[in-house]
């Protein structure tokens, strides 16, 4: 099996892939029956499951324990696209909306896997990952849900919260947890290896974080300028 390689053909196919079906599956569901719109959310639920089980079970049970915990924020991301979909809750689409793209959008452009396509754990964690950002597309496109700039303000009160817990929830677990890389980088090319070292690559994230989640709110708050210049 291949090591894996962020620049290889395999990956940039599937990574290419996995958005092309994230912007535009939910376009085909727009005129569909709500049964069709209840079976894509069924099958969207059900492989966020089934990549959180194969994590535990990699992680958890194959590895350590302290390891297959679901605390790291593509797990919360899971949990709240999930809770979502199935109660419609504003809310928890703003989470999912905010750390998922941010978290689960990094997730598929550097996965922290081993091995390249076709090995299982690549395979389990690129589905897994974009089936967050599907539940969040479908709630954009089908649902007609957006943010508002006050949003973006608490989601990242919510998130800092919860990296600050982050950080008596790692050292009551001790080594090796690692939730939200608090302790140590996340292993493999990505953009933390630009960051300082541990302890203060937190700093820089968390810098990158907020970068990111105005920026993903940026083309909203052009679209509502110029709206409102227009009228």
């Amino acid at each position: 099996m291949t090591d894996f390689n962020i620049l290889s053909p395999s990956h940039i196919f599937f990574a290419i892939l996995c958005i092309a079906i994230i912007i535009y599956l939910p376009r085909v569901f727009v005129d569909k029956t709500s049964s069709s719109k209840k079976i894509l959310i069924f099958i969207i639920i059900s492989l966020i499951l089934v990549n959180q089980g194969m994590d535990l079970y990699r992680e958890g049970y194959m590895q350590e324990w302290k390891l297959g915990l679901p605390l790291h924020l593509c797990d919360f991301s899971s949990a709240s696209i999930i809770i979502y979909l199935l109660t419609q809750r504003r809310e928890f689409f703003l989470f999912a909306f905010f750390a998922g793209i941010s978290g689960a959008g990094m997730a598929i452009l550097t996965p922290d896997v081993l091995y390249n396509f076709p090995h299982i754990d690549y395979v389990r964690h690129m589905i897994g990952h974009s089936m967050i950002l599907l539940g969040v597309t479908y709630a954009m496109i089908i649902d007609n849900l957006r943010p508002e700039l006050k949003d973006v303000h608490r989601v990242l009160f919510v998130l800092s919260i919860l990296l600050f817990l982050m950080y008596p929830v790692n050292y009551l677990l001790g080594a090796p947890a690692n939730y939200w890389y608090v302790i140590e980088k996340p292993p493999g090319l990505n953009v933390t290896g630009f960051m300082r070292e541990a302890p203060f690559h937190m700093i820089d994230i968390y810098i990158l974080a907020v970068i990111v989640c105005y920026s993903i709110y940026l083309p909203y708050f052009i679209k509502d300028k110029l709206s409102k210049n227009n009228l």
